[in-house]
């Protein structure tokens, strides 16, 4: 069902720090990607962890938005990870049919270019986004 996790997202206060703190201390290589994302209300940046990357994530405008919320509730840490699958449609149903709570699943949502999310309920508090492989 799943083939690997292919991303992690870390929320953290300060993105310049993190970024700096996994360069100097793990070797980690940040990719050209990244930037503001007015959109998301977040700013990001991504590191190369093999064939994975983890996406350092803080809030665009501090104490705004989900991403602010999450560290205001939880601190720094895993905000998501992202799960590639070989068919995402298979899975959906697959998950549904063991009573999982997922997020834009719905076809027309998906027809849409909403990414399908396994709900934080059904994952013991973790965000998890489906990734079909190679897209």
């Amino acid at each position: 069902m799943f083939t690997k996790i292919r991303v992690l997202h870390l929320a953290v206060n300060n993105l310049q720090e993190a970024v700096r703190d996994y360069v100097e201390r793990f070797g980690f290589k940040v990719l050209p990607t990244g930037g503001d994302r007015p959109d998301l209300g977040l700013r990001n940046a991504f590191l190369e962890f093999g064939d994975q990357m983890i996406e350092i994530i803080s809030p665009l405008n501090p104490g705004e938005g989900p991403i602010a919320k999450f560290l205001e509730n939880r601190g720094e840490g895993i905000y998501m990870m992202g799960w590639e699958v070989e068919n995402i449609s298979n899975v959906i149903k697959e998950l549904q049919a063991k009573g999982v709570k997922l997020i834009n699943a719905e076809p027309e949502a998906r027809s849409k270019g909403a990414l399908v999310f396994i709900h934080p309920k059904s994952s013991h508090g973790v965000m998890i986004e489906l990734m079909e492989k190679g897209k």
